[in-house]
């Protein structure tokens, strides 16, 4: 009997203990925002222009898009921007239970200025002689050349005459920058050509009963400056006052860059002369006329001189050096 009504009480235990236990809550759902879409359109501008985003949310109380934008409708809309720069665009959507996120880009392409090509014709001249620059721009809103050219059209050319050998600059700009293209203009070499005389002090001997002056020499010309050339006429000149007395050709010949020409002068004059002038005369492999030219002044203590010449310059304070290279060209002809 008392294990039966212990069953029995364990029983009831079991019953009232279940019945009096509170059945499991269901825990509500959560609803976040949904994005549909959030675009850009065009993805890509260049200065100037604008792209539109646009966006469609679904289940949220507040849409706030970044890059200074802020709030804007929480369901659909556009925004009109325009970036200076390659910039990503971040929507927040949120509601009671969360928030998404989505982003878009939109990229900045510059447009700079496009050089077709910027030349100089030709690209080695002669001292004083001319070349011709000629320039192709596109998409620029100034155009200019240094060297003191100065603003310039999209396309042009322009003649020019440096003194020595110099590169232009072409700078072609526009609002999203510059380009630069450089050409340059070289001065040729000119042969650098110097007389000299073996013996150093040659000899004249004037001859009374003839009325004759001699002397024999070598004249040579050394090159300086690497450029090579052709002496057409090695000339030989001599004077008494502004009177020419004699004027000898001893031929011509090639020289090489750095090299020497040698000429053997048996000069033979009427009368006694009191200046001698040597004039070398040709071209040079860079297309330069070659006048070189070496004078020496006679004095005759007696029947028997003797020479020192001296190189010819620009700075030569003597006229009569000028005039008489003059004579001596004219008497050539």
């Amino acid at each position: 009997m008392k294990r039966f009504v212990l069953v029995m009480c364990l029983i009831l235990a079991v019953v009232f203990g279940v019945s009096c236990k509170s059945s499991p809550t269901t825990p509500p759902v959560k609803i976040l925002p949904t994005i549909v879409n959030f675009t850009a359109n065009p993805t890509t501008i260049q200065s100037g222009g604008s792209s539109t985003l646009s966006w469609s949310v679904n289940n949220a109380t507040t849409v706030t898009i970044d890059q200074g934008i802020g709030t804007v409708s929480a369901t659909t809309g556009t925004k009109s921007v325009s970036p200076t720069a390659t910039t990503t665009y971040t929507l927040t959507a949120t509601n009671s239970d969360g928030k998404k996120t989505a982003t878009c880009v939109v990229t900045f392409e510059l447009i700079l200025p496009t050089i077709d090509y910027f030349l100089s014709n030709p690209i080695s001249i002669r001292l004083n002689d001319s070349s011709t620059l000629t320039w192709s721009v596109q998409k620029a809103t100034t155009i200019t050349i240094d060297q003191g050219i100065g603003t310039v059209s999209a396309t042009g050319s322009r003649q020019v005459t440096p003194q020595v050998t110099t590169t232009y600059a072409l700078t072609a700009t526009n609002r999203d920058g510059q380009k630069t293209a450089n050409c340059q203009v070289e001065i040729k070499k000119a042969a650098i050509l110097t007389i000299s005389q073996i013996p150093a002090n040659p000899t004249w001997i004037y001859i009374p009963a003839t009325n004759t002056t001699t002397s024999n020499f070598t004249a040579v010309l050394t090159e300086s400056n690497n450029v090579g050339g052709v002496i057409s006429d090695l000339l030989v000149g001599t004077f008494l006052g502004d009177t020419i007395l004699s004027a000898q050709d001893f031929g011509g010949g090639v020289f090489n860059p750095l090299g020497t020409l040698s000429f053997s002068c048996a000069v033979v004059a009427t009368g006694k002369p009191d200046l001698v002038i040597v004039l070398a005369e040709g071209t040079d492999n860079n297309g330069y006329t070659i006048e070189e030219a070496a004078y020496a002044y006679l004095t005759w203590p007696t029947n028997i001189a003797t020479a020192q010449f001296f190189k010819v310059t620009e700075r030569e304070s003597d006229p009569r050096l000028i005039r008489v290279i003059k004579e001596i060209k004219r008497y050539k002809r």
